[in-house]
């Protein structure tokens, strides 16, 4: 990966340093994982909050490069969180860096887990209380997290450009047709293994 695309900067003469996007160090990216993996709960609550630490606090990424992330981090098998951070952690401080993010931000929520099962009677109303919080919590987060990738329907591969009225239209569409499938019980696999194939043909159609 080069210099640019890390620093998210050209060369001095191109972009003035005043101007220059930040880079972090590999100090910087674990601390922002084990926050993450310490004090949120949720995989929707947790993509918020990773784009709240390295597109609005930090300036690491702008929002387009985020959601091209949080794109290739869904299409990925495996467990969109944790491609996330392995994919956000590799464009911003390396392989190395990637790795260790991923123990951070995994690490935490394991040894609690772990910890709390052994001590805790889920079946009490006392436990079961404040986890029923956590999950109103969640959803709210997760509905903010969908409002938040909104803007995306009227996306394009040219930040200046937004995406005809029948792309939107269309991309819309499927979104509903998709929450609708998901809504009514239909398989999450059957979902994915067909809407991701519509997906790309109807882009590359329109």
């Amino acid at each position: 990966m080069s210099a640019d695309l890390r620093s998210g900067a050209g060369s001095a003469g191109d972009v003035p340093a005043a101007h220059s996007r930040p880079v972090p160090g590999v100090g910087d990216w674990l601390r922002v994982n084990l926050a993450i993996g310490t004090l949120s709960f949720g995989s929707a609550s947790r993509i918020v909050l990773y784009e709240d630490a390295v597109v609005r606090e930090r300036g690491w990424l702008d929002p387009d490069e985020f959601a091209e992330v949080l794109t290739v981090a869904q299409l990925l098998p495996g467990p969109n969180l944790v491609n996330l951070s392995a994919y956000l952690g590799y464009r911003l401080v390396g392989p190395v860096g990637s790795v260790l993010g991923i123990v951070c931000l995994c690490l935490p929520g394991s040894l609690l887990a772990v910890a709390l099962s052994g001590v805790l009677a889920l079946e009490r109303p006392w436990v079961q209380a404040p986890l029923r919080g956590m999950a109103v919590a969640g959803i709210v987060l997760l509905l903010l997290f969908l409002w938040r990738r909104l803007p995306g329907l009227a996306s394009t591969a040219d930040p200046g450009m937004p995406a005809p009225t029948r792309v939107r239209v269309v991309r819309a569409g499927l979104l509903a047709v998709v929450g609708a499938a998901v809504l009514a019980g239909a398989s999450l696999f059957a979902v994915l293994g067909v809407s991701i194939p519509v997906a790309l043909f109807l882009e590359f159609v329109l």
